[in-house]
């Protein structure tokens, strides 16, 4: 699975399928009342073990320290000293070659990482799905505050997530099999879009996500604001609108027109699990049997694995 955590501040995670990324907050959701106990065993798990309490008797000596008696020490054998020759004096390194030597591997790893880093940075076939966390730019923050009007969103941190699915047919055009898949990717969409709203709701977070289909906020009072799949605003979070004449059309970077978009709002931080860990989000064990890239939105959302991407806007 192509994943990638960028410099720029954004988490990028190409999954297989919607169900993937709905599974992944689901289990993270409850990561603040998650408590690591230690696996000691019974007899050791003493309430008396305090500052007055008895000692532990295995570290007997000052600082807690114990003397282990099962091992046998071991002599180090002694070195044999052995007359260097001058001729093996010519194949000892110097200290600056041992250095460049150093330098060299380091630089070797470092290309090969990279090569590893850009080959993985596009999804595979079986990843139809992409999901991108970053911080609302500044310049859209007014904008979603009109979104949210019950909301105060000046004060917390707000991140965008938007979800981008690959369509099989081009959404630029229209044809009954278009309408069809986009109506399905609707229904999955809003379906898992708003699983993720509850998984960030029980963590302490707020969020809401976007209709596609109407462009208001789902959970949230109404407005009379929008933000429509090509509104001109999803240029700021990385997306480029096509002006075909007759309507307008979101162009993704890697699927072009052959993408379905939503995006999600929450006040959960980039730093904090939920967001950071996207990109180690595990496929589901049912996805492995999906027939890839060309398979059909009909099989992708009954298997409610459908996920998101944009489409042009309706004319109104």
């Amino acid at each position: 699975m192509a994943t990638k955590l960028f410099k720029t501040g954004r988490v990028t995670a190409y999954l297989p399928n919607f169900r993937t990324a709905v599974q992944h907050f689901r289990s993270l959701s409850s990561y603040d009342k998650i408590v690591e106990i230690e696996d000691l065993e019974p007899e050791k798990r003493s309430g008396n073990l305090g500052v007055f309490g008895p000692g532990d008797k295995r570290f007997p000596l000052p600082g807690k320290i114990g003397v282990n008696i099962g091992n046998k020490v071991i002599p180090c054998p002694t070195p044999l000293v052995n007359s260097t020759t001058p001729q093996e004096l010519f194949k000892t390194h110097l200290p600056d070659e041992r250095h460049s030597a150093v330098i060299e591997q380091l630089i070797t790893q470092a290309i090969e990482y990279e090569e590893e880093f850009m080959a993985d940075n596009e999804p595979n076939p079986m990843e139809m799905l992409e999901c991108v966390a970053q911080l609302c730019p500044q310049t859209l923050r007014r904008d979603i505050q009109e979104l949210f009007p019950s909301h105060d969103l000046s004060k917390d941190s707000l991140t965008v997530i938007t979800i981008s699915h690959r369509t099989s047919h081009d959404m630029s055009g229209w044809s009954q099999d278009v309408e069809e898949e986009r109506e399905m990717l609707l229904a999955a969409f809003i379906k898992g879009a708003g699983d993720i709203c509850d998984a960030l709701s029980n963590s302490g977070f707020w969020a809401d996500f976007i209709d596609p289909s109407c462009g208001k906020p789902y959970l949230s009072s109404h407005t009379n604001a929008t933000f429509f799949e090509t509104d001109e605003r999803y240029r700021k979070l990385g997306f480029e609108i096509e002006d075909l004449g007759c309507c307008k059309v979101i162009n993704h970077h890697l699927w072009g027109t052959h993408a379905y978009v939503g995006s999600l709002f929450t006040t959960a931080p980039m730093d904090h699990p939920l967001i950071a860990c996207m990109t180690c989000a595990k496929p589901h064990p049912q996805g492995s049997t999906r027939r890839g890239v060309r398979s059909s939105g009909a099989d992708d959302t009954d298997a409610n694995s459908s996920c998101v991407t944009g489409e042009k806007e309706r004319d109104a």
